[in-house]
Formats: C-alpha cells, sequence, structure tokens
C-alpha cells in the first residue's frame, strides 16, 4: 500500500478550534478520505494563535518526522491581526511575504505538491476589537491586502 501523507499546518482554523464535535475542517477531510481509501494520512499541524513565522520555525522538524507527498498552509490570518494600542499589524507585509517565500522554499525540500488556502473575510462587527483580544482587531483591507500578495506569491511560483 503506497500511502498519501498529507501534512496541513495552520492556525486554530486548521486546529479546529470550536468544532467540539467533529474537530475542524482537517478532521472532516481526514475522515472523508478514510471512507474513500485508506492509503491517505492526513496530519494536522495547526496551533491556534500561529502566524506565519511560528509555522516556519516548526515546519521542517515536522515536515522531516512526517514526509508529506502534499503540503497544505491555511496560514497568514493572525499576521493580519491590528495590535490597536502599538497602532500596527501584527506582522508587516514585507515580513509577511518573505515568510510565504521561506515556507515555498521549505516546503519544496519534500514535494512539489503545495497547496495555500486565502483568508476568508471577517464580519469586523464581531472583530472589532476581537473579543477574547479587544486590544486587536481584524478587518477586511488588511486581510485583503495579505491574501492578494499570498495570492501573487502561489501565482509566481
Amino acid at each position: 500500500m503506497n500511502t498519501k501523507r498529507i501534512c496541513i499546518w495552520g492556525d486554530s482554523i486548521v486546529y479546529g478550534a470550536g468544532d467540539d464535535k467533529l474537530g475542524g475542517w482537517v478532521n472532516r477531510l481526514a475522515l472523508y478520505l478514510r471512507k474513500q481509501s485508506r492509503d491517505h494520512r492526513v496530519y494536522n499541524v495547526g496551533i491556534s494563535g500561529d502566524i506565519t513565522e511560528q509555522v516556519l520555525k516548526r515546519f521542517n522538524i515536522e515536515a522531516k518526522a512526517r514526509e508529506p507527498e502534499w503540503v497544505v498552509f491555511a496560514i497568514g490570518i493572525n499576521d493580519t491581526v491590528y495590535l490597536n494600542k502599538e497602532d500596527k499589524v501584527r506582522v508587516s507585509l514585507n515580513e509577511f511575504t518573505n515568510n510565504i517565500n521561506e515556507l515555498i522554499i521549505q516546503a519544496k525540500k519534500f514535494t512539489d505538491k503545495i497547496i495555500f488556502l486565502g483568508f476568508t473575510p471577517v464580519d469586523e462587527g464581531k472583530t472589532n476589537p476581537i473579543p477574547w483580544h479587544p486590544e486587536r482587531s481584524y478587518n477586511n483591507s488588511s486581510i485583503e491586502e495579505y491574501n492578494q500578495a499570498l495570492k501573487d506569491i502561489c501565482e509566481k511560483e
């Protein structure tokens, strides 16, 4: 049997935070693929709150341990968080693009099957400020700007 290993890195959305019943979309994907065939192994490598820099720091160790055939990244929305007291975005657009480019370089050491998922818009009435972090906010203009940068990098690569 040739098991296809799919590793999905990301933040709380990957981790499955808030889905106590089925564990989020990554677990749902694993359950679906398991019903189709036992030839797939899905690894959830999501950590709540992570930003691109944190995924980059742990990527090589985790990828070496799992030897992925497919690498999926769903990371970056936490980079777009606005720090209200500091009057700035958590991770600059330049740093974000550098991190994404480096993730691609690192992932290519394992496979050429690399997928990036973009960010979903937010309901700013519920995220400005973020209820559990009132000193932080999500806004759609930053999300769109970073999403476009991610799209541009992916189209180039």
